[in-house]
């Protein structure tokens, strides 16, 4: 090929190109705090806010598991972002760090549920508890659906991280807004009903969404 059919073959690639405006991380941070703020505020609106919280605070080991899932999810979601920039190299690790402290919420309850299984037989039971659990997985979907939009207009180079990050973030977005709605402080029960909805709502990003986000 000489050099004019090379000049020919670039400006006909060049001419099929079109601008693409730069993703601004401030549009995907403002998409998903809308999604948290959002369905935190539907959800209070159709359930109401716990006693406690409405006169005052959380007891204390409510407030370090509500901050510790929160950390969970922030952390995930801001990896979730990071990755739909382009880039070679990135790190999106962040995220790892804060589930290693938010395993210390079950593990402090694996511990407790030995010295008194009757304790944990009782909040291990269903009804109000299994309310907790669909309530949390609900109220993180604004929080999936900003990340995967997100992602999907980036493609990220790993559907498959990305389908945890997206699912860890959103299962940590409705673990806290279900907090500010459930009053039960039983460890176990917060472990268990609230975490599951990290841990179901993880695998289902997992499961469903890294075929919709390749190239």
């Amino acid at each position: 090929m000489n050099d004019a059919s090379i000049d020919e073959l670039i400006d006909g690639l060049a001419d099929e190109l079109k601008p693409v405006p730069p993703k601004k991380m401030v549009r995907g941070l403002a998409w998903t705090a809308a999604g948290w703020v959002g369905g935190a505020v539907l959800l209070l609106w159709l359930y109401g806010m716990r006693h406690d919280l409405a006169a005052g605070g959380m007891p204390a080991l409510s407030m370090l598991s509500f901050w510790l899932i929160a950390a969970t999810g922030v952390a995930a979601a801001w990896s979730a972002l990071r990755m739909g920039l382009p880039g070679v190299g990135r790190d999106y690790s962040g995220w790892r760090w804060a589930v290693l402290a938010a395993l210390s919420l079950p593990l402090a309850a694996l511990l407790l549920a030995f010295g008194d299984t009757h304790a944990a037989i009782d909040a291990a039971h269903g009804g109000l508890d299994a309310h907790c659990l669909s309530l949390g997985i609900a109220s993180g979907l604004g929080v999936g659906a900003a990340l995967f939009l997100w992602l999907r207009s980036g493609a990220p180079t790993s559907p498959a991280r990305a389908g945890w990050v997206i699912g860890l973030a959103s299962g940590a977005a409705g673990a806290t807004i279900v907090a500010l709605h459930c009053a039960d402080d039983n460890l176990i029960h917060i472990a268990l009903w609230h975490g599951l909805a990290v841990v179901i709502s993880a695998l289902a990003g997992r499961l469903i969404l890294p075929r919709f986000l390749r190239w």
